[in-house]
């Protein structure tokens, strides 16, 4: 057995649990298809890394979009999911999105985290289609559309906090803090901006929303950030007050988002591009 001191383990049934599965099947997916658990215990019982977890969760993504298990568990070995196209992808999460599945949404999510990355997810493929499905809700008030952002929101906000990003090199550098402005519904875009910048090596803080004041205050005192960066989609979260109490007290804030537009702000605005934005920070 290799040398595995410190290494986090998951248990056949924590697995099993986590993906959604039997443990039956795990066992079928590595006697049939060769993936499954790295290390076994003494008596024989299977040790899952964390490596051993993200592949089955790759292998349940490529399930839901339709690959049949053999596939999905060759592609996830191969570490290739190129004969996916990021248009494929969109079709697919629109789908599941239109029938409010949550747990599909979510590993079509993951698979496309694991696959492009945090950036190229984002841009390529949800993005797209929350505008899409916002855009169709906007024009005629469709209750369906408005459900369906809801859960592809929530889904891909869930498969972000599952996503594991590469460990950030200690080179040093002061985070990048997202906060969400009060009553902020809206917080994908900006909470995929910071995932970006950490699979990117850059070191990032999501915060999310109602973050009091005094928090922010210890938050920018104990980790000295490069930017806090105050996140508005809709003028009705924006709070110009918290953009000048910070700025007041020497923290560097930075107004981002459509919501702030034609407010009295203080800071340097974020780029409304993601790309131009993730650019600027990870320069």
């Amino acid at each position: 057995m290799s040398n595995t001191a410190g290494a986090r383990f998951f248990s056949s049934s924590e697995v099993a649990r986590t993906l959604g599965v039997s443990q039956v099947t795990l066992r079928t997916w590595e006697q049939r298809y060769g993936i499954g658990a790295a290390e076994r215990e003494a008596n024989g019982r299977r040790r899952y890394t964390v490596e051993d977890l993200e592949r089955l969760r790759r292998m349940r993504a490529l399930q839901a979009q339709g690959t049949g298990a053999g596939d999905a568990a060759r592609l996830v070995l191969e570490r290739s999911a190129a004969g996916v196209t990021a248009g494929q992808r969109r079709q697919r999460l629109a789908e599941a999105a239109e029938q409010l599945d949550l747990a599909t949404i979510g590993g079509l999510v993951e698979d496309a985290l694991g696959s492009l990355g945090v950036a190229k997810t984002w841009t390529d493929v949800v993005a797209p289609v929350l505008r899409a499905v916002g855009e169709r809700w906007a024009r005629g008030g469709d209750r369906n559309a408005m459900a369906a952002e809801w859960a592809l929101a929530a889904a891909s906000s869930g498969a972000v906090d599952r996503y594991q990003a590469p460990t950030p090199a200690r080179t040093g550098r002061s985070p990048v803090v997202f906060v969400c402005g009060p009553a902020e519904r809206h917080e994908l875009p900006v909470k995929m901006l910071s995932a970006a910048l950490n699979d990117d090596g850059a070191p990032a803080m999501f915060l999310g929303g109602l973050v009091p004041l005094d928090v922010l205050r210890v938050v920018a005192g104990r980790f000295a950030p490069s930017d806090v960066v105050v996140w508005s989609m809709t003028s009705q979260s924006a709070d110009v007050r918290i953009l000048r109490a910070l700025h007041g007290e020497g923290v560097p804030v930075r107004p981002a988002g459509p919501g702030w537009r034609g407010l009295p702000t203080v800071g340097e605005p974020l780029p409304p591009s993601f790309t131009a934005a993730l650019a600027g920070f990870g320069g």
